[in-house]
This record gives structure tokens, C-alpha cells and sequence, in this order.
């Protein structure tokens, strides 16, 4: 079965999107502290990549910022992940690769790159 975001979390996550894209500060400083307490669950790179594919009624920079913030997970704690998570962000990438959107096409470029890049280094 295919993983499916919990409403109430996707809402929190959509939130804290929209949240660090405020030019104030402490607004900031309270993304960054959120974002550091919700990398402590694998899941939370699910959500990531289902906003940035799937959900094409949110506006491309929320959706590309939700790809740029999961690029940094994978850069940061891809040897962490779950295989389940890194099976899924890669399926989802390959099979939105052809996003109608160049912004989105290019962030979910990105991620592939860095995903077949880091999966490689590992095997070294």
C-alpha cells in the first residue's frame, strides 16, 4: 500500500512552509527549531516529497521549498533513512520527473541527482 499523509500533519507541515517563507525573524528561528524537531522522524521526508509532487494545488514556490528543505534531509541524513522513505522519495521523483512546472522539474532534477550520488558513495 502506498503511503498516504495523515491530514492533521500534512496541515502542520503546509503550515511551516508557508511560515518560513516570513521575512520576521523570530518567525525564522521558530521554523528552524520546528524543522530540526520534525528530522528526528523519517516520516517527515515523506511529507516533503508528497507536497512537492503531489500536491499540484499548492503554489510552486511552497511546493519547491518543500523539495529544497528535503534535498538538505538527503544531504544531511540519507544513511538514517528508512529504506521504506528512500524507496518512496526516489519512486516519487522518477515518476514526477516530468512536472508541468520547470521550477518543480528542476527541484525534483535535484533531488535525483543527489539521491543517485549519495547512493553510490555508499556503495564505496
Amino acid at each position: 500500500m502506498e503511503w498516504q499523509p495523515d491530514e492533521q500533519g500534512l496541515q502542520q507541515v503546509l503550515q511551516l512552509l508557508k511560515d518560513s517563507q516570513s521575512p520576521d525573524t523570530a518567525t525564522q528561528r521558530a521554523v528552524q527549531e520546528k524543522l530540526e524537531q520534525l528530522n528526528q522522524f523519517p516520516d517527515f521526508n515523506n511529507y516533503l516529497i508528497f507536497v512537492l509532487t503531489s500536491l499540484k494545488s499548492e503554489d510552486e514556490p511552497t511546493r519547491s521549498l518543500s523539495g529544497l528543505i528535503l534535498k538538505n534531509n538527503v544531504k544531511a541524513h540519507y544513511q538514517n533513512f528508512p529504506p521504506n522513505v528512500a524507496d518512496f522519495i526516489k519512486r516519487e521523483c522518477l515518476n514526477n520527473i516530468g512536472d508541468p512546472s520547470p521550477l518543480i522539474r528542476a527541484t525534483i532534477g535535484g533531488l535525483t541527482y543527489l539521491h543517485k550520488h549519495i547512493a553510490c558513495m555508499m556503495l564505496l
